[in-house]
């Protein structure tokens, strides 16, 4: 089992490596430096919690309702606008295909499953494309 455990801590330092991590850890830094960010991800983030728990207990009025949900989109409509969420919306959805891809590939060759790729991958290999599992 150590092994199984060795192969993981490097596989985990390779990841570490690829261009999907190094975007996501850039765009990362890129938004927790821009405090408007920061400030409007976080009042849309306790403004539906929020409303989640009032809708939970029964305590919302169908009136305060349709008003968070005016303010969430136009929070939302905010962050949508500003570079800094956008580059690290847009990262996340890349690592997380890419991760979703690496876990695709062990689990069809767990199954003894052949890896079926329409050779569309490019010269990355199946690391590059996310679509063939």
């Amino acid at each position: 089992m150590t092994r199984v455990y060795d192969l993981a801590r490097e596989l985990g330092k390779e990841i570490l490596k690829t261009e999907e991590v190094t975007k996501l850890m850039e765009a990362k830094k890129a938004f927790d430096a821009d405090e408007e960010a920061v400030r409007l991800l976080r009042e849309y983030t306790e403004l539906q919690q929020e409303m989640q728990m009032k809708m939970a207990s029964g305590h919302l009025s169908m009136e305060e309702e349709d008003e968070v949900k005016k303010v969430l989109t136009e929070k939302s409509q905010l962050i949508q606008k500003n570079t800094a969420a956008i580059n690290l919306f847009s990262a996340e959805t890349e690592y997380n295909n890419f991760i979703n891809s690496v876990f695709s590939i062990i689990q069809s060759t767990m199954s003894g499953e052949e890896e079926q790729c329409g050779g569309g991958c490019g010269s990355g290999g199946c690391s590059g494309c996310s679509g063939c599992h």
